[in-house]
C-alpha cells in the first residue's frame, strides 16, 4: 500500500517522538547513571507512546479523508439531481456558459462547491474549513440562495435563529443584496442530510420574498 505524504509525515512524527524520547533517556543514563531497571521501562514506554501517537494521527487523517469523500459524493449527487455542477474551483463554474451568479460571490469559497436550481431558484453549496482557531466549527458548509430582489444587509442574532424553522446545526444566517447565506456546522453527513439542509434554506428564502 502506497502511503500519502500526510501519512508519511505522521509516521515520521511518531518515530521522532518515540525515538527522540528514548535517545534522551539514554543520554540521561550515561551522565547520571539511572538504574537500568528504571531506564528500560521508560525507553519502552516512549517507543510505545510514539507508535500510539502516530496511529491516532493516522486514524484522524483517514476519518477526515472519508468525510471529504462522503461529502463530495453527496454534493455531486445533489448537483446532478438539480441541473447543476460540482467543482472544486469557482472559476470553473463562472466560465462554463451556464450563467451561474452565485460562484461570483465572495462567500462561495471552499474545498467542495456545487450549484444547481432548486424550486426555481439558484442555490450554491460551499464546504470549507475555517482557518480561525476560535471558530465554533472547523468544518462548515455555506448554503447560498439567489434572491429575486435586492435586500438590505441583515444578520439574524444567534439566539433568534431557532425561530426560523432551520435545522439545529445552523451557525449563522445573513442576507445582503440578492443573496441569502446560511452557514451550517460541519459538512453534510450524507445526501439525505444535505437535501434537508438545502431545502430548509430554500424555504426560508421563499418566505422572505413573499414578505
Amino acid at each position: 500500500m502506497r502511503l500519502t505524504d500526510d501519512a508519511r509525515d505522521t509516521l515520521l512524527m511518531g518515530a521522532v517522538v518515540g525515538g527522540g524520547g528514548s535517545v534522551l533517556l539514554l543520554v540521561f543514563e550515561l551522565f547520571w547513571r539511572f538504574p537500568w531497571q528504571l531506564i528500560v521501562p521508560l525507553v519502552a514506554g516512549m517507543v510505545v507512546f510514539g507508535v500510539l501517537l502516530g496511529a491516532m494521527s493516522l486514524g484522524d487523517g483517514q476519518r477526515d479523508a472519508d468525510r471529504r469523500e462522503s461529502s463530495r459524493v453527496s454534493l455531486l449527487a445533489w448537483a446532478c439531481l438539480n441541473e447543476g455542477r460540482c467543482e472544486t474551483d469557482p472559476a470553473a463554474l463562472t466560465t462554463d456558459g451556464e450563467g451561474w451568479e452565485l460562484p461570483g460571490s465572495p462567500l462561495f469559497r471552499g474545498a467542495l462547491l456545487a450549484v444547481g436550481h432548486r424550486e426555481g431558484v439558484e442555490v450554491g453549496i460551499a464546504c470549507a474549513m475555517s482557518e480561525d482557531p476560535k471558530a465554533e466549527s472547523v468544518w462548515y458548509m455555506t448554503v447560498l440562495v439567489r434572491l429575486r430582489e435586492e435586500h438590505s444587509p441583515a444578520r439574524v442574532q444567534y439566539r433568534k435563529i431557532h425561530r426560523l424553522s432551520l435545522p439545529p446545526d445552523v451557525e449563522s444566517v445573513a442576507m445582503a443584496g440578492r443573496e441569502l447565506c446560511v452557514r451550517y456546522a460541519g459538512w453534510p453527513e450524507d445526501f439525505v442530510a444535505l437535501n434537508r439542509q438545502v431545502d430548509a434554506v430554500v424555504r426560508l428564502a421563499a418566505s422572505l420574498q413573499e414578505a
